[in-house]
């Protein structure tokens, strides 16, 4: 099967999400190649849970840091995602894998521990989908099985750790955080181009793919989607959390 791959960059909380969204559109109706995708976020940024509350996470501490916060597509807790950090997306058919979900958060996974293991840093997987170095988490990842058999898995691979930021806008202690969270940085001193060049080239390998940009539809889809759907994220109290800027605030504020 040929693949298509999308090479980093940085974009917005709302644009990172509008984009997984468009090319799981594209993918779905057959107009792209199954993607894999690299991007980075600027500014540092939460993407919460698809059906997580947001006020477990410290929203006024989002505006002091310039946090942005977005709902991703898939289930699971807050992530920070900081500026330095790695975050991969891989869209394609279900039947690539076999028709299983597990066979795809291993073959997906094992890409970013021989990642890894050739920096010389040695992972493994642990409760499915998290990748773990001496026991604490490194890469967290998440997955859904979308409309058309289509399965989007994403996630992040953590390069260095803000313990000033993290644990407080998370709503967790900084001796949590030191304890089960891991970054490249506390095991080897290496580059942001090192360390890309190792997933790209893991990611790819065996596969048949081309390099390409988003398509002219893709990025109408994007726009679009970034400002009606990923701009806003609705409390449970019917509070409208709008985009301004980089962090988000209540309307009105």
């Amino acid at each position: 099967m040929k693949w298509r791959l999308i090479e980093q960059n940085e974009y917005s909380a709302a644009m990172n999400m509008a984009i997984d969204h468009a090319v799981y559109e594209s993918v779905a109706n057959e107009r792209e190649l199954p993607t894999i995708r690299f991007y980075k976020w600027m500014p540092s940024s939460i993407s919460l849970g698809a059906y997580q509350n947001p006020k477990e996470i410290n929203l006024d501490a989002c505006k002091k840091h310039n946090i942005g916060i977005v709902r991703r597509m898939t289930g699971g807790r807050a992530v920070f995602h900081d500026k330095v950090d790695f975050t991969y997306s891989v869209i394609a058919p279900i039947r690539v894998f076999n028709y299983n979900i597990e066979n795809a958060y291993k073959e997906i996974c094992t890409c970013i521990i021989n990642a890894l293991n050739e920096l010389g840093i040695k992972a493994a997987i642990e409760n499915k989908n998290d990748i773990v170095v001496n026991g604490k988490k490194i890469s967290g990842n998440a997955a859904k099985l979308m409309n058309k058999g289509i399965y989007l898995q994403h996630g992040t691979l953590i390069y260095g750790i803000d313990l000033d930021v993290m644990p407080e806008v998370l709503n967790i202690s900084k001796e949590i955080v030191k304890e089960r969270v891991a970054s490249i940085l506390q095991h080897k001193k290496l580059s942001q181009n090192d360390v890309y060049d190792a997933l790209k080239k893991n990611f790819t390998k065996s596969k048949d793919f081309k390099t390409e940009q988003l398509s002219k539809f893709e990025l109408m889809r994007v726009n679009d989607l970034a400002k009606t759907k990923y701009s806003t994220i609705m409390l449970p109290t019917g509070t409208l959390v709008k985009n301004k800027g980089a962090c988000y605030v209540e309307r009105g504020s």
